[in-house]
């Protein structure tokens, strides 16, 4: 199995996990208003991203980064946090860095940086 296929497939998992993480995040700390308010912009961009790396044609690098940043502002928009809801935010992190981790093994470029920085600084 070649580089570029295993990054892909490994980048693939860590994402469903991912939505995994951020869909029990989600069912544990907001209400059906806060849910409708942008919580489904984040799960689209994880949808968008395992499509872009099924693909294997281009770098998510960006949709990472995005999707990283949308998490952080998703973070400030909680307020005050249950043991649990900090639990899980810490985890939704600790993959999206695993994911950053696993793509510098093909590239190096800006936007992996920083989506690599910031999740490592909220994990």
């Amino acid at each position: 199995m070649d580089i570029y296929h295993s990054t892909y497939t490994q980048y693939i998992d860590l994402m469903n996990q991912l939505k995994g993480n951020v869909e029990d995040l989600i069912s544990q700390s907001f209400d059906e208003r806060q849910k409708a308010d942008g919580v489904v912009a984040i799960m689209e961009q994880i949808d968008n991203t395992i499509d872009t790396a099924s693909e294997e044609t281009f770098l998510p690098t960006n949709e990472l980064l995005g999707i990283t940043k949308e998490l952080f502002n998703l973070k400030k928009r909680m307020g005050v946090k249950t043991p649990a809801a900090q639990v899980m935010l810490k985890q939704c992190f600790r993959t999206l860095n695993m994911a950053a981790v696993s793509l510098q093994r093909i590239t190096d470029d800006c936007a992996l940086m920083e989506a690599n920085e910031l999740s490592e600084q909220e994990m």
